[in-house]
């Protein structure tokens, strides 16, 4: 019982140590925030937009692949649809993606960009670091705060004070949007809001070649824009400096349901389709090692493993309460083992014929001649304890071996030995 008890401490300390090391501890799905998937029906989700599209029977595809699958995909129209992708990424784009997505854009799509500029969202927390760069190369604009801007023209880095951090810090609620102009995305908005989780810095944008930059929407409390439009070849980008604004939670705040609107019936084309990106959430039908090990089938099928292996270790397995004591080599037992080794190793021609030169090598070295196994007859018969029907049954034993005909090995061994002791 003490063995069973060590090995199961044993067990279990092995299993500990095979989790710690190599499993890797995604969140629990209850505490792991809500992200802005078309499937997701929390806060960040788009699951309100997608249903209200879908009543209107505006035809909407979840993105599930990489960007390039946008020119392949032959189920797709090939131009007039609009992608709608959040940033940051949870899975980050790779530089051939951006550059597949730029054709795509280019043959007459549109994309809208809805980026965590001016709003933190909780899920956002911890992907920030590629935000700036990752909208900048998607949208083609340079991105910077105002305080960059400051200590850039002062030639050294501006301190941040505490008015700008409590400003920043009561930024971390509703923040308002209002029109700047007249354009057709904006008609009939008067007012957009989002909420942030979080404090956010307050962003503006400047094209990275010649291409103009329009700015339809500014934030109110700063006046910085927050809405900006860029054509790019046959299509367009949308950038929203807000991550929110279609979200479940904030859709139907203010003016946002009436933007989307515009945004789907400006961009539109007829046969196309609006197209939410949750490929970059996480969502993918390709292998994903974090979604395989959150998969519950995964954790079932090791837990069955697992209790499997515990009764195999525990049940099935015997164990020796006290070592055998050690025991004497039996010499007998030895020379029959290498025998039967021998016996069936070695055909009985070759031992037969091992034999008969062993013996005959015998009376060569008792005569004082050469030791190359040849019979000899004639001095084997000229001895007086020797009988002649002796000689003649060991010719005849010699020739069946020779000949390869059957022979009786034992008989040819014991006879032998008889012959040996008459001799000797």
């Amino acid at each position: 019982m003490k063995e069973r008890l060590i090995t199961l401490g044993l067990a279990i300390a092995a299993l500990f140590l095979c989790y710690a090391l190599f499993l890797p501890k995604p969140p629990p799905e209850n505490q792991a925030p809500a992200r802005p998937l078309s499937t997701d029906t929390g806060t960040a989700g788009y699951q309100a937009a997608w249903r209200w599209l879908n009543a209107v029977h505006i035809p909407v595809i979840s993105l599930r692949e990489r960007y390039d699958h946008l020119l392949s995909n032959r189920a797709q129209r090939k131009t007039g649809n609009v992608l709608i992708t959040t940033l940051p990424h949870k899975l980050p784009f790779r530089p051939d993606e951006a550059t597949q997505l730029d054709a795509w854009i280019e043959r007459g799509n549109t994309i809208v960009l809805a980026a965590a500029l001016d709003d933190t969202p909780a899920w956002s927390l911890g992907r920030e670091g590629r935000l700036v760069k990752d909208v900048g190369r998607l949208a083609g604009m340079t991105l910077d705060t105002n305080e960059r801007k400051e200590s850039k023209q002062n030639g050294a880095a501006a301190p941040r004070t505490f008015k700008s951090a409590l400003e920043a810090l009561s930024r971390s609620g509703a923040l308002a949007i209002e029109p700047r102009g007249a354009h057709p995305m904006m008609k009939g908005v008067d007012a957009l809001q989002v909420t942030s989780d979080l404090p956010a810095s307050q962003w503006f944008a400047t094209p990275v070649n010649n291409s103009g930059v329009l700015q339809v929407a500014q934030a109110v409390e700063s006046g910085n824009a927050a809405i900006w439009i860029r054509r790019q070849g046959m299509g367009q980008v949308i950038l929203l400096g807000v991550a929110g604004l279609f979200s479940n939670r904030d859709l139907g705040a203010a003016d946002n349901a009436k933007l989307l609107a515009n945004i789907v019936g400006w961009s539109l084309e007829p046969g196309g389709a609006v197209i939410f990106d949750d490929a970059h959430q996480g969502a993918v039908d390709y292998y994903d090692a974090e979604a395989f090990y959150k998969d519950p089938r995964l954790h079932r099928t090791l837990w069955w493993l697992v209790f499997f292996w515990f009764v195999f270790v525990l049940g099935i397995q015997r164990f020796r309460a006290h070592p055998a004591a050690a025991q004497a080599a039996d010499v007998t037992a030895l020379v029959g083992s290498s025998g039967d080794f021998l016996a069936s190793s070695v055909t009985p021609p070759t031992a037969g014929a091992r034999l008969l030169a062993n013996f005959f090598n015998a009376i060569h070295r008792r005569r004082g001649s050469r030791e190359d196994g040849s019979p000899v007859w004639e001095w084997l018969a000229s001895q007086a304890a020797v009988s002649r029907d002796e000689v003649r049954e060991l010719q005849e034993l010699q020739t069946r071996i020779q000949s390869g005909r059957r022979f009786n090995l034992p008989r040819l061994q014991n006879l032998l030995c008889q012959l040996q002791g008459k001799i000797a």
